[in-house]
């Protein structure tokens, strides 16, 4: 069952040890709580309230704030590190459900600045950013029942990210299906329910860390979006809205959501059964956890609809991506008109366009807004079509990914297709005479069929065509062979 969590806006770092530290019965007096060390990952350490009274006077903390103590409790200190950000993680030993609470200075009566209970599972997790490096902070560790015992404790440093600018859904970020989409969630956060408190949250008793998100129904179908976290997110989606602009205007006056979750886990699925093409959705994604981690969105198994990826701008402003055969191996060319922190690019090759390997990494150039121009070679092509795609990934760690190209490494009796993507007229180039083009998209519907009579060269016309992805299969006397096309204007 989910308790309630009290924090403020700090957040960003991490303690962590594998070593033993004894701690202190008061963070004071005495020789004071022992300070522990912030590394750049988590390396735990031992902790224990055995042999530890419990105190509850305004110089040992007072009650703390997410929940009631009855056992004794043990305090640690750390000191703040140049990027005024850490979190805090524990891990379960003869403890498996513990509270942990972070006061600030000074003595003789700290003050408390975040308590949580259940971010980790049933242990606490704290992060904590925008502190004033070199301060003291006071940890303060002890069991949700009234018994002593041992549990692990570590923090580190974390690499503080601009915050979100979607936290309102006012202004919500595009999203399109296709392809992952991972952020950073932020944690210590004002509620969604504060920022836009006309709106109806439903199933969402609290909507802490929001980030707002809106997509637009390409072709229809039913709506089904996996959310992936490492800890407890929660969402609600609402719709459909005529266009975005009607999205935005009614941020605060939302009624009930179509479909919301505030379950303890970390993965989710949104459902919108009957989408159809040109809707707008708006969804919101709250990290319940409170902790800094990474989640992604993607189509579930069972999405049957597509949606508009023309709306996502992509910190890389791709000019061309384009693959050929070359002997036995295939040369993969793509150039960037600009960049803006840019890492790097992932190779990834498909031989169905579904499951993906990598086999290449080249580094970007950061920002820039100059033509740059990249190649890549695959040496293990597949023996007849290969798909391929670009992961671009910030220095943040956020990733987008282009649009798909397939090549034919078939040296008899395959077609080419250029350009693919295509926005306008895609050229078809097959070594044997074709017979017949037939056309279908992403449900299996078929949207063309031409009789081409023998030919070997054929325009397809695709400038009325949905954005979206189709398979092209062309007819020979050697038979019929499929390749997949993207539209995208």
């Amino acid at each position: 069952m989910k308790r309630s969590i009290k924090i403020i806006s700090l957040f960003a770092l991490t303690v962590c040890f594998e070593f033993a530290f004894g701690q202190s019965d008061t963070p004071c007096g005495g020789g004071g709580a022992p300070n522990l060390p912030v590394n750049s990952s988590c390396s735990f350490t031992a902790a224990s309230t055995n042999g530890l009274s419990l105190q509850t006077d305004a110089s040992n903390g007072g009650s703390p704030s997410c929940n009631s103590i009855s056992s004794p409790d043990g305090w640690f200190s750390f000191t703040v590190p140049a990027s005024g950000a850490v979190t805090i993680t524990t891990q379960a030993g003869s403890i498996t459900d513990a509270v942990m609470a972070v006061y600030s200075g000074p003595c003789p009566t700290p003050t408390e600045v975040a308590c949580n209970d259940d971010a980790n599972g049933l242990m606490p997790e704290i992060s904590l950013s925008g502190l004033t490096p070199g301060d003291t902070y006071f940890i303060r560790i002890w069991n949700f029942s009234s018994t002593s015992g041992t549990m692990d404790i570590c923090i580190s440093e974390i690499n503080v990210t601009p915050p979100p600018t979607n936290i309102d859904c006012s202004i919500p970020d595009p999203i399109c299906s296709g392809s992952p989409i991972s952020f950073t969630a932020q944690a210590n956060g004002t509620e969604a329910a504060v920022i836009d408190p006309g709106n109806n949250y439903d199933c969402l008793s609290t909507s802490p860390n929001p980030s707002w998100y809106y997509l637009e129904i390409d072709q229809g179908g039913s709506l089904a979006i996996d959310i992936t976290a490492g800890s407890d997110v929660d969402f609600a989606i609402w719709g459909p809205f005529a266009d975005v602009a009607t999205a935005t205007t009614n941020c605060n006056s939302y009624g009930l959501p179509l479909d919301c979750s505030y379950s303890t886990s970390a993965v989710e699925q949104a459902n919108v059964n009957s989408v159809v093409a040109g809707e707008v959705y708006v969804l919101l994604v709250t990290n319940y956890a409170n902790t800094v981690q990474t989640i992604t969105l993607n189509d579930a198994p069972s999405n049957t609809a597509t949606t508009d990826c023309s709306i996502v701008p992509l910190p890389v402003e791709l000019a061309l991506f384009s693959g050929y055969r070359d002997g036995n191996r295939v040369k993969l060319n793509w150039s960037t008109a600009s960049e803006t922190n840019n890492s790097h690019f992932v190779v990834e090759r498909s031989i169905d366009g579904l499951d993906w390997q990598a086999f290449d990494v080249v580094a970007g150039v950061g920002t820039t807004t100059s033509l740059t121009n990249y190649e890549s070679i695959d040496s293990k092509p597949y023996d007849r079509i290969s798909y391929y795609r670009l992961k671009q990934v910030d220095f943040d760690g956020s990733v987008n990914f282009s649009d798909i190209i397939s090549v034919n490494n078939s040296a008899v009796g395959s077609f080419e297709m250029y350009p693919n993507p295509g926005n306008s007229v895609t050229a078809l180039r097959s070594n044997a005479s074709m017979n017949s083009i037939l056309v279908t998209n992403a449900q299996g519907r078929t949207t063309e069929t031409i009789e081409t009579l023998g030919v070997h060269n054929y325009n397809l016309n695709v400038s009325d065509w949905r954005n979206g992805v189709y398979y092209v299969t062309i007819s020979t006397d050697q038979g019929t062979e499929t390749q997949r096309l993207t539209v995208l204007k």
